[in-house]
């Protein structure tokens, strides 16, 4: 197989098969998600938490499968299920940490790397907002993200918690 070596200096690239601008929105979501996957993948190294782990890898698996879904690959499809995962382990994982009444400071080195991983979430989120605007894609997806945000807020306050960190509340 021949290398793609300059196949990019003329400002496209290959987008499952499609030659389009480098900044087309679906390019630029696509490198969003690969930039929450390398953070997520940072936060899982230093996180020494099994099931938090068990569940960053298996984000990080459907990252890819999403990534695919929005480069027009129409093999890949998100389901309730893949949202239901997300809203399921949030449930269980929320059962060890009080309600919260304040807004809380990011606070801690692996729960900040999460709640950096939640801003990256939420920025992916908005840019498939916008694209669903202008395309159809799948609702599943723009949920799949807004429920991710809130389980990676879950577990960064679960991971303080869990190493005796205690939280700092604004107010």
């Amino acid at each position: 197989m021949k290398p793609n070596i300059g196949s990019g200096d003329d400002g496209k690239t290959n987008l499952i098969g499609k030659r389009v601008w480098k900044d087309d929105l679906r390019v630029e979501i696509n490198g969003n998600i690969d930039e929450l996957n390398s953070l997520l993948g940072l936060a899982n190294s230093k996180i020494k938490d099994a099931e938090i782990n068990q569940i960053i890898e298996k984000i990080q698996k459907k990252l890819f499968f999403i990534a695919a879904n929005i480069a027009h690959y129409e093999k890949n499809k998100l389901t309730k299920d893949d949202v239901k995962e997300i809203e399921d382990w949030m449930s269980k994982l929320e059962k060890e940490l009080k309600p919260l009444n304040s807004f809380i400071i990011p606070y801690g080195e692996e729960s900040s790397l999460l709640h950096l991983c939640r801003t990256k979430c939420r920025q992916v989120e908005r840019q498939v907002v916008k694209l669903s605007k202008k395309e159809k894609i799948e609702k599943e997806i723009i949920a799949f993200f807004n429920r991710l945000s809130d389980l990676l807020f879950t577990m960064a306050r679960l991971v303080n918690k869990r190493l005796g960190i205690k939280e700092i509340m604004l107010s």
